[in-house]
């Protein structure tokens, strides 16, 4: 009689925001200002509420000045009568105040709409990363056990939270694993994103709560171990975002000696020897991977794993069995040349695969041998070599009345 395997789902790349709109691959933020907008009093005066939303006048001689300020006291442009046909800008405030409220993480998360609701949020707005999360983790099935992220679970450090109710009932059983990835820790250059800015601490102290609120136990350097018994598998969390961003423009990840150090321990462990499955979760690829059959593995100044070479030497060393990573928005399984690993890349579990293809994840049944399925959620890509084409004349903020 065979024993039922353990199965994993292995995801990556969600790149939830406080709205679900992301600068990767050129996709138009939602604009708002960068700073907490002035609503003192004395110079603006409310004219309408609701969900903790707020549209000001300007008191005085200035009265036709208007400002729609978020739950967070940042402001947000109005929208023209082109985008929104109605003479009144408090009517037309009011309406993108509702718009991206609905598709806002916080209320996502509080309240995570049914799949019809979801079907027509995502009509309005089909590359909203929050809306596809809800979507995508629907489609997981309900044999899979556990769930692991390899990074990139934010745009840039904001939406955690929908992130938690995407994956709740893993979460409840305490099988939800992740690592942080280079747009949850790194800093961007892109002055005009029309963002608010974080700080490297900020991004550090929201990644360090997430993983609180699943129990990681992190250790100080950055990594943690969990013991799945009935998987006989170990797992191993690294931070290939530990090293502090050596330039603004970088994403270059490296998981380090403290790290390194780590795995040697953790491999002595009774459990991990016993174990049949040593699984490894990092963030940055390990080896190069083109994005599409035929095509090279792209140049990768700014993106690589620093310390690859030496951590995949130590990866054999200490017989991890597979490496699961993310970064690349690839999907590939490969056992690279001279390595006695095997490697699961996964490419956006939100926007997809690099070569086109529609957002999946790795289906990982860990039994007496490890086999690996891809899974498609049923979205339709939206990071492949077609957004690379995207009119780069398109202005932030447009997608906001679309």
């Amino acid at each position: 009689m065979s024993v039922r395997p353990f199965v994993l789902a292995h995801v990556s790349d969600l790149h939830v925001s406080t709205f679900g709109d992301t600068f990767h691959d050129r996709l138009r933020v939602v604009a708002r200002s960068k700073n907490l907008a002035d609503s003192d009093p004395s110079r603006w005066e409310p004219v309408w509420r609701g969900a903790g939303w707020q549209v000001l006048r300007r008191v005085g001689k200035k009265s036709k000045d208007i400002q729609l300020l978020d739950p967070s006291g940042y402001s947000h442009r109005v929208p023209s009568r082109k985008q929104v046909d109605d003479p009144d800008p408090v009517v037309r405030a009011a309406w993108l105040a509702s718009r991206l409220d609905a598709r806002r993480s916080a209320v996502l998360a509080e309240s995570p709409p049914s799949a019809a609701r979801l079907a027509l949020l995502a009509e309005g707005t089909p590359k909203n990363t929050n809306v596809r999360l809800l979507q995508a983790a629907s489609a997981i099935g309900e044999d899979v056990d556990a769930v692991a992220i390899t990074g990139d679970l934010t745009d840039d450090g904001a939406g955690y939270e929908v992130v938690l109710a995407a994956f709740a009932r893993f979460r409840a059983q305490g099988r939800l694993y992740a690592v942080p990835g280079n747009h949850d820790l790194y800093m961007f250059p892109f002055s005009g994103s029309g963002r608010p800015r974080p700080t490297p601490e900020s991004k550090r102290a929201g990644w360090r709560a997430f993983a609180s609120a699943l129990g990681l136990g992190l250790h100080p350097s950055g990594a943690y171990v969990r013991h799945v018994p009935e998987a006989s598998c170990v797992l191993v969390g690294l931070d290939s975002c530990v090293r502090p961003q050596r330039r603004f423009f970088r994403h270059n990840g490296a998981i380090g000696a403290e790290q390194s150090a780590f795995v040697r321990a953790v491999s002595e462990t009774p459990e991990y020897r016993a174990a049949r499955h040593r699984l490894v979760l990092l963030h940055h690829h390990v080896v190069p991977l083109p994005h599409g059959v035929g095509r090279r593995a792209p140049s990768e100044i700014g993106m690589r794993l620093d310390d690859a070479e030496s951590a995949a030497r130590l990866f054999d060393e200490v017989g991890v069995t597979a490496v699961l990573h993310g970064h690349r928005h690839v999907s590939e399984e490969r056992k690279p040349a001279g390595a006695r690993f095997r490697i699961f890349a996964a490419p956006s579990f939100t926007l997809g695969c690099r070569s086109g293809d529609g957002p999946s994840y790795w289906r990982i049944e860990l039994g007496e041998r490890v086999h690996g399925e891809r899974v498609y959620t049923g979205g339709l890509a939206v990071a492949g070599d077609s957004v690379a084409s995207l009119d780069a004349s398109d202005e932030p903020g447009d997608d906001e009345a679309t």
